[in-house]
């Protein structure tokens, strides 16, 4: 008669746990080992895809990374995942089969997004594929505010107004998609931090000034998706508040109004500027921070601009600390007389500000016609100074700053500075430019692009290059490509 087998209580535990530890490493995997008794006890099966409330969104710290995951179905064989923009949905952003319960991909602000994910079978354990995918929608919008109906933006903020405790807080306000709206007279959001967006990416709304219709602000502005239509107005397209906030104002340097939160223009189309696109109403304000992205601006300047910028913060004595254009296209449709693009007070410096350092950043952009018989940039206050930073890469100028663009966008450069030339083409009046190419100064890259940009259409708005080095390098505005 055989002995009854025991095992030790130590052996048991160590057995368990290997057994447990298989399990977990297998249990969301579309392989399995032969130690299947270990992995699920689901044979047989038809299994279901995730249930939609079980699947999270959690992105990263900076909002460029989402991670999606699902609680393990046992005894799948993995999952079919797929991501679509629904705003773009010629082709999916992600579509994998995956052996795991999560992925990790990129993330973009105000898109909606729909995941479809379906659960496969597994042939060993005789479980076949979920008959239907679970969809889930959500999107990266910030929560909205307000959604604001088609109209009179100025009636309409009139009679609701931005609570007074809102001061510091961002408020998303909504347009509808492909809405037309009026701004009249001056809309001055104040001390209060505002984004005004479409709720599409891709069907802008349009906001038409009037004669003196403008936006202005002391304190943080996003436009978002929106095309704007200036050419019944002599206003800037956006202002300093003439009677800024005095809690703004800094004792401690030089009583500059400081704007911390940023002042952005993202995916917008700004049409028909008769006069400034910025103006500090003579007021002595520092801006942290202006940034234009992914932005089509048309000027036709009066003759009222001779002696201006289309950026002019200057009059009361302040600038931009970190001005930035990203993938933007600059053109003046007339040949009225401007004489900067930026314009600063010159005594302006980052540390009577309270920061360490200033910058100019502009990065694959278009400019055309752009102060023409005038300069690009005039800051003497930043110039020669180790706190002065310049990133200048991949852009195109054509007819710009009396063919000294790199010159006067920098003025006089420190070595101990961020200095930062690459791919750029200066041409002017049918030759490419001379001056600012010298080993110690300004762009000192030597590898300025020398072909005619030869520009498909600039009469008429259209800046597809077809110079063999801007097309070999893509340089420029990246909208000419697509």
């Amino acid at each position: 008669m055989s002995k009854p087998s025991f095992v030790s209580s130590k052996v048991l535990c160590a057995f368990v746990a290997v057994a447990a530890g298989a399990w977990l490493l297998t249990s969301c995997a579309d392989t399995y080992d032969d130690n299947e008794k270990f992995t699920s006890s689901v044979k047989n099966t038809q299994l279901s895809s995730p249930a939609e409330g079980d699947i999270t969104i959690t992105p990263n710290t900076d909002g460029d990374r989402m991670t999606i995951a699902w609680p393990v179905v046992h005894g799948a064989g993995g999952y079919e995942v797929t991501l679509w923009d629904l705003g773009n949905d010629s082709e999916p952003l992600y579509n994998r089969l995956l052996d795991g319960c999560s992925f990790t991909t990129d993330r973009e602000e105000d898109v909606n997004y729909k995941l479809v994910i379906r659960t496969l079978g597994n042939s060993k354990l005789n479980n076949t594929d979920a008959p239907s995918a679970t969809e889930k929608l959500f999107n990266s919008f910030e929560a909205s505010y307000a959604v604001i109906p088609e109209g009179d933006l100025c009636a309409w903020f009139a009679a609701n107004p931005i609570p007074e405790d809102s001061v510091g807080v961002n408020l998303n306000f909504d347009l509808a998609p492909g809405g037309r709206y009026t701004i009249p007279t001056l809309l001055d959001f104040g001390n209060k931090t505002v984004t005004l967006r479409t709720s599409s990416k891709t069907n802008n709304a349009t906001i038409t000034y009037g004669a003196e219709g403008g936006l202005a602000t002391s304190s943080g502005f996003k436009a978002k998706y929106i095309n704007f239509e200036c050419s019944a107005s002599t206003q800037p397209v956006i202002a300093l508040s003439e009677t800024p906030d005095p809690d703004k104002v800094d004792a401690d340097h030089q009583n500059y109004i400081q704007i911390t939160d940023p002042i952005s223009f993202i995916n917008c189309q700004v049409s028909n500027v008769n006069r400034t696109f910025m103006f500090d109403n003579k007021q002595k304000y520092c801006v942290k921070t202006f940034s234009i992205t992914n932005t089509l601006v048309k000027f036709t300047p009066d003759d009222k601009m001779s002696s201006t910028a289309y950026f002019q913060i200057y009059d009361g004595g302040g600038f931009i600390n970190d001005f930035t254009a990203t993938n933007c296209t600059f053109w003046a449709a007339n040949d009225n007389p401007v004489q900067y693009f930026i314009r600063y007070n010159n005594s302006c410096r980052c540390d009577r500000a309270g920061y360490l350092t200033n910058s100019i950043n502009l990065r694959s952009c278009t400019f055309y016609n752009i102060a023409h018989k005038g300069q690009m940039a005039n800051h003497s206050g930043f110039d020669g100074r180790n706190t002065s930073n310049y990133d200048i890469t991949n852009n195109i100028f054509v007819d710009c700053g009396s063919g000294q663009v790199p010159r006067r966008l920098t003025g006089r450069i420190n070595a101990q500075a961020v200095n930062n030339f690459a791919y750029n083409t200066y041409w002017f009046e049918g030759a490419p430019e001379t001056e600012g190419f010298s080993t110690n100064t300004y762009d000192t890259s030597n590898n300025a692009l020398q072909t005619d940009p030869a520009f498909t259409d600039p009469a008429n708005g259209i800046f597809t290059p077809t110079g063999a080095e801007q097309v070999a390098r893509k340089t420029g505005d990246s909208r000419w490509w697509k």
